[in-house]
């Protein structure tokens, strides 16, 4: 079977992405990473392709001037008629997303249904007050829901058969229509968490998932390491990326590393070396020792 995982990347995020390839060779994935970046290639892009076996890496330089969260669904279509046409299954992940199962795992999940992890705040009931603005917007376009939801889900990974791509035509269309209702798309998040589009890639999905029936194959939090339990992925959303420095000065303000930030060093030393190893052996440290720091320091509430 033909997979394709494709991801979107500028900046420093290619420590990210360095980390998730490593990640994905360890799994035992057998495919192509599609690598979408903006800027400058990465230092590492010239690692032998023998090396990575039997991942394949494939560069794409973007050109697009909107945000990349926002660019998802139009790359993932790119890839399926383009730059993988013969990938039977297509999957996005962020690139401050690392696998921690094996590949042969998320293959079955995207076998037959969209695979979705819910977001850290998942509940979101089908009568609630945000969905209800979704339903007044969708009809004030036009646009009917076929089915409700009860569940909130994160847009950092989605994983897909090719028989069901009219997702992604429809997280597309949901995309233009915020940047008619924003005026653009240059943001990660716009507003309050009460406005129609907050995190704009999300909801756009969320919204999507209502135009069709698709299976959806689902984890709760637990799926992306937002909650314990997890044995799927690990994403380290928000700020406190795990490739930056800081972990003791944000554990003494009561931020102690989490699962996504550890995880992340699981998968740093090859086949793509992400840090040097002077480097990886001083992050290392700072990494344990703001640990130690959250066993006694928390943030109150």
């Amino acid at each position: 079977m033909s997979d394709t995982l494709c991801t979107l990347f500028e900046g420093d995020y290619h420590l990210g992405a360095a980390a998730l390839i490593n990640s994905l060779h360890r799994g035992g994935f057998s495919g192509t990473v599609v690598c979408g970046y903006r800027g400058a290639l990465p230092p590492w892009h010239t690692i032998p392709e023998a090396n990575l076996a039997p991942v394949r890496v494939l560069w794409v330089e973007v050109s697009t001037k909107i945000h990349f969260t926002n660019y998802k669904p139009v790359f993932m279509i790119e890839c399926l008629d383009k730059h993988t046409p013969n990938a039977e299954k297509i999957y996005y992940s962020d690139p401050d997303i690392v696998i921690k199962s094996p590949w042969r795992v998320l293959a079955r999940w995207a076998a037959d249904g969209i695979a979705l992890c819910e977001d850290l705040n998942a509940s979101l009931p089908a009568r609630h007050p945000f969905r209800l603005a979704w339903l007044d917007f969708l009809e004030s376009r036009s646009i009917t829901p076929v089915r409700a939801l009860e569940r909130y889900y994160n847009a950092g990974f989605i994983g897909l058969p090719r028989a069901h791509r009219e997702v992604l035509n429809n997280w597309q269309t949901m995309l233009e229509a915020a940047a008619s209702h924003l005026g653009d798309l240059d943001s990660i998040k716009t507003g309050q968490s009460y406005d129609l589009f907050h995190t704009v890639d999300q909801d756009a999905l969320n919204m999507a998932l209502l135009l069709g029936d698709w299976p959806l194959n689902t984890t709760g939090p637990e799926g992306m390491d937002f909650m314990p339990g997890g044995n799927l992925l690990s994403h380290a959303a928000g700020k406190l990326k795990p490739w930056r420095r800081g972990f003791v000065k944000a554990a003494l303000q009561g931020r102690s590393p989490g699962q996504a930030q550890k995880r992340f060093f699981d998968h740093v030393e090859g086949p793509i070396p992400v840090f040097s190893p002077s480097d990886l052996k001083s992050r290392r440290s700072s990494l344990n020792l703001a640990a130690m720091i959250g066993r006694f320091y928390h943030r109150s509430l």
